[in-house]
């Protein structure tokens, strides 16, 4: 008898198929993984809807642990009250409640999301892409999310000085929409520049780039990543923009030690570097 590779009823959603997908499979393969990630999403969406007054109250902390004489202090924004952002707009206080549902939305989706992408792919994946995917999956979670907190952490420092250049005759009281806005772009912009040196470490083990190269551009690496900070970081001042830049350096060091490590490695294993 021959053997046949058995049908999606046999081997189950979750497990690879046997033989060659049809069009129409992969349609339906795509659907179920759409379906899913969409759900997972719908129910962030909603615990953070729940929640947006925690999560409105975490955003806003770095704003209102500053010191009154930087922020408008009681007086200005009424008795009892000791932080305010200000509603500039009838809309405003709907558009920050959705964001701040996003925010958890994406928290919680993101697990979700990655799986059914995972699954999605890797039937397609030789036995060495496997092997990557996985750390280089959980590595970009990791680095996006210090990236996050990190810029969570400098954001109070630049805002002080940003805010302290108003001067003694002008009252910084911010707009709650443009405020939420500007603590999203930052922390997101860390978090995606904080995913470089995964992109430069996959480029060191598929061999495209070596110790050498890296070392022989580390200057132009150096006044690039400055560039870049300078560009990236919304509040443009310096402390900010250096917050960026040494640790992407730091990170682009320890790619030249990897590098330098792999390419030892494979000579002792008689392979071209």
């Amino acid at each position: 008898m021959t053997a046949t590779s058995p049908g999606p009823e046999a081997t189950g959603d979750d497990q690879p198929r046997g033989g060659e997908m049809s069009l129409l499979d992969h349609l339906r393969e795509l659907r179920q993984r759409l379906v899913k990630s969409l759900a997972a999403i719908g129910v962030g969406f909603v615990v953070g809807f729940v929640f947006r007054e925690f999560v409105l109250d975490v955003l806003s902390r770095p704003y209102c642990d500053l010191p009154d004489e930087v922020r408008a202090g009681p007086s200005a924004v009424g008795d009892g009250a000791e932080c305010a952002l200000v509603v500039l707009a009838p809309l405003d206080g709907l558009m920050i409640s959705i964001k701040a549902a996003a925010i958890v939305a994406v928290l919680i989706a993101a697990p979700v999301v990655s799986y059914q992408i995972w699954r999605f792919v890797m039937p397609g994946l030789r036995p060495v892409e496997k092997k990557y995917a996985i750390p280089f999956l959980l590595g970009s979670f990791v680095l996006f999310a210090g990236g996050a907190v990190f810029a969570y952490l400098v954001i109070p420092r630049g805002l002080a000085l940003l805010l302290s250049f108003a001067g003694e005759g002008l009252v910084p009281l911010l707009g709650a929409h443009e405020y939420i806005n500007f603590i999203l772009f930052t922390v997101i912009a860390f978090g995606v520049s904080f995913e470089f040196p995964l992109i430069l470490l996959a480029l060191i083990l598929t061999g495209a780039v070596g110790s050498a190269g890296l070392k022989k551009y580390r200057r132009h690496a150096i006044f690039g990543t400055f560039v870049a900070s300078a560009i990236i970081t919304p509040t443009g001042d310096p402390f900010t923009m250096s917050a960026m830049a040494v640790p992407l350096i730091a990170f682009f060091e320890g790619c030249v030690l990897i590098a330098r490590f792999r390419e030892r490695r494979r000579a002792r294993q008689g392979l071209p570097t």
